[in-house]
């Protein structure tokens, strides 16, 4: 079992891996298509547990102004990376390694702000409860 610093973790080593694979000369089919995978099974399994501790915050009479912040923040990113994921299928990559290479970078920083926003809100909520609810690791 994984907390969200656990996921925020691996989502983080993934994006760095993507970053090295992007830097690249040409296409690695077989190397992309695995770090995506993985990016995308880690990155969901973050996002539902972030929608499920903001809905858990604001149940028990939290602030929610932040926290609805976040989870709508959570959706919009959701819906940038199914869009990208959409229009970067491994083919298209195939055919514009370079804007592909481009595009990534931008979804890389998005991700990264979203993961830093994730903890400036969550965080203080979990270090204040102690404890966090685990999610379920998606490494090994």
């Amino acid at each position: 079992m994984a907390c969200l610093r656990t996921l925020h973790q691996e989502l983080l080593t993934t994006l760095v891996e993507l970053e090295g694979v992007t830097q690249q000369s040409s296409f690695d089919e077989p190397t992309l298509s695995n770090i995506r995978y993985r990016l995308s099974r880690v990155s969901g399994a973050r996002r539902k547990l972030v929608e499920s501790l903001c809905m858990e915050l604001i149940e028990r009479g939290e602030p929610g102004e932040k926290l609805r912040a976040l989870r709508d923040e959570n959706f919009a990113t959701r819906a940038l990376s199914t869009a990208h994921i959409g229009t970067w299928s491994l083919p298209a990559v195939a055919k514009d390694w370079p804007g592909y290479c481009r595009a990534s970078a931008t979804m890389r920083a998005r991700m990264r702000r979203q993961i830093e926003r994730e903890k400036l809100v969550l965080y203080p909520y979990l270090d204040q409860a102690g404890r966090e609810p685990p999610a379920r690791s998606l490494r090994g």
